[in-house]
């Protein structure tokens, strides 16, 4: 399914399809496995490129609900930042 197609499925749907998807990819990895049965092995990597784009899709929707979240987290970067530049100074003219 299309990028465009999965963001307009519902937030309900969204967890459906990835349900869906992690079961194929279990049979799918047993069958490869075990059984050595699978006849097209390229069914894992698809399933698997799948459901990291309903995961992502998931992570972007759950960032437009709390858009403080993300700007937090790059502060406290900017602050590390500081405070590694600082101690090289430090240790530079000490």
């Amino acid at each position: 399914m299309k990028k465009i197609k999965l963001q307009e499925l519902k937030d309900s749907e969204i967890l459906e399809q990835l349900e869906e998807a992690r079961k194929v990819l279990r049979t799918s990895r047993f069958q490869y496995g075990v059984a050595r049965s699978l006849e097209n092995p390229k069914v894992i990597h698809n399933t698997k490129k799948k459901i990291a784009k309903l995961l992502t899709i998931q992570r972007e929707r759950q960032l437009k609900v709390n858009p403080g979240e993300r700007k937090s987290r790059v502060l406290s970067r900017a602050k590390r930042k500081k405070k590694n530049l600082a101690r090289l100074s430090a240790k530079v003219k000490g």
